[in-house]
């Protein structure tokens, strides 16, 4: 399988895991990424009423209100793109998740300042402050399991587990300056080679 794409990493971890149940949090156009996911089970989420989506409300609104005893062997996020919403979208979907499940976060890794600043304005490429997400939680959760495909503006791949924590700092230093110095470890940037590799279950 050629992986240059978020759709592409989602397909490979549901078929190499027998994954069966699916959420996608920010649909947004069904046909950029929901409709293309291979999966038995399947649910996206939206507020926004032209994304055709089952759920058309916020992240916050579905886990407060239609989650209840749900679990999702894999959850996609791709909502708003901005910190504090991503570290809640990640934590409400950690509570969700099997305990093998995984979840795939995008737009991890802005390749230019004006890409991850919190107000999109003109930007054609917008990844927001995911990022920081993605550095706070690499600095603070021991009981992840966290990396970032190089593919496609950052795909980060979440995992319960464990992992080394990156040296702390407060959330006023996560500049795109740091971003820049740390970008490797801080995101524990991974070849798609090495994902493949990572993620190979011996059938």
């Amino acid at each position: 399988m050629k992986i240059t794409r978020r759709t592409h990493i989602i397909n490979y971890l549901i078929k190499n895991n027998s994954y069966e149940r699916y959420l996608e949090i920010g649909v947004r156009n069904p046909n950029l990424n929901f409709n293309k996911i291979k999966c038995k089970y399947k649910e996206g989420i939206d507020p926004n009423p032209d994304s055709c989506c089952k759920y058309v409300m916020t992240s916050d609104e579905f886990f407060k209100t239609k989650a209840m005893n749900k679990t999702y062997d894999i959850v996609f996020i791709d909502g708003l793109h901005l910190c504090d919403q991503v570290l809640k979208d990640v934590k409400n979907s950690l509570e969700h998740l099997s305990d093998n499940g995984v979840i795939v976060l995008h737009d991890c890794n802005p390749i230019k300042k004006k890409h991850q600043e919190a107000n999109r304005g003109t930007n054609k490429k917008w990844n927001g402050t995911v990022w920081k997400a993605f550095a706070i939680l690499r600095m603070t959760m021991k009981d992840l399991d966290m990396y970032v495909v190089d593919v496609n503006q950052g795909c980060g791949v979440i995992k319960k587990g464990t992992q080394k924590l990156f040296k702390k700092v407060s959330k006023d230093e996560l500049k795109y300056s740091f971003l820049k110095k740390n970008r490797k470890k801080l995101l524990r940037l991974c070849s798609v080679s090495n994902f493949l590799k990572r993620e190979f279950v011996s059938k």
